[in-house]
């Protein structure tokens, strides 16, 4: 009597069994399989787990990256069509950033931004937008230059400026010797001129020129707080005697970056 009823409570003994043995198999399976997870928070993008960087984010990931840069581009829409896509403050956020950084972007639209080299180029790649930079030194002089012509290239060429048709009163075309330049940052050196990295000798990210050249006659995202000739500073060059080159830098308070398509 006893082993007839064991022979009947066994198969709902096994099926619980069954149960149990696939529940920790799951539970194993989820903690042993890699984990990445990443977040945008406060104008960066945060890591948590093993992602193993930017080239094995899934395609779910890139897709929210898409849509958050999208969003945040039109957060940075002004009035008439203008996209504001750099813009320096008062430095409360650093712009002395990784290759990383300046790709996707940081800070905040309201304040000290950089919108990101991607961003950029998808927005410059149909060759129809113009700029507009807006300055003021710290001696209270405002300035305008603007070009009728603006394009990023693609990330495979480092995300080279193209910036034509300047006009504007700001005395000098002061991106002459970044036209043409890759972008580059302290962690990837692309001005030309190795050893030198004018990224690490000027405190920030640009398309910087050759040393030769002083590393350019621009340095928008430098650091904010410093007013040296030869380190770092935020500074736009002009020409001060209509000799018609570049004889003075001016040391900026504020500068702003936007464009938007031709009319």
């Amino acid at each position: 009597m006893a082993s007839e009823l064991n022979l009947r409570l066994l198969p709902k003994i096994s099926l619980k069994i069954w149960i149990l043995f696939m529940f920790g198999f799951a539970i194993y399976l989820r903690s042993s399989a890699q984990f990445c997870e990443r977040r945008y928070v406060n104008g960066q993008w945060i890591s948590k787990g093993d992602c193993g960087g930017p080239g094995r984010m899934s395609e779910m990931q890139k897709e929210l990256q898409r849509r958050i840069k999208d969003e945040k581009r039109k957060k940075c829409t002004a009035s008439k069509g203008w996209t504001v896509f750099q813009r320096r403050i008062n430095g409360d956020v650093d712009f002395y950033r990784d290759w990383d950084d300046y790709v996707g972007g940081f800070g905040d639209c309201n304040r000290d931004l950089w919108l990101g080299l991607e961003t950029l180029h998808q927005l410059t790649k149909g060759g129809d937008m113009k700029l507009e930079i807006k300055m003021t030194s710290r001696d209270g002089e405002g300035w305008v230059a603007k070009y009728s012509n603006l394009s990023i290239g693609p990330g495979s060429d480092n995300y080279r400026l193209h910036a034509s048709g300047f006009s504007g009163n700001a005395t000098f075309d002061a991106l002459v010797r970044s036209n043409g330049r890759q972008f580059s940052t302290k962690d990837a050196d692309h001005d030309g001129e190795s050893p030198y990295n004018c990224a690490y000798l000027r405190e920030g990210g640009w398309w910087y020129g050759s040393k030769h050249d002083k590393c350019g006659n621009s340095n928008l995202n430098g650091n904010f707080s410093k007013t040296d000739e030869e380190v770092g500073g935020i500074w736009w060059t002009g020409d001060t005697n209509g000799g018609g080159g570049p004889d003075k830098r001016h040391f900026l308070r504020f500068s702003e970056m936007r464009l938007r398509k031709r009319a």
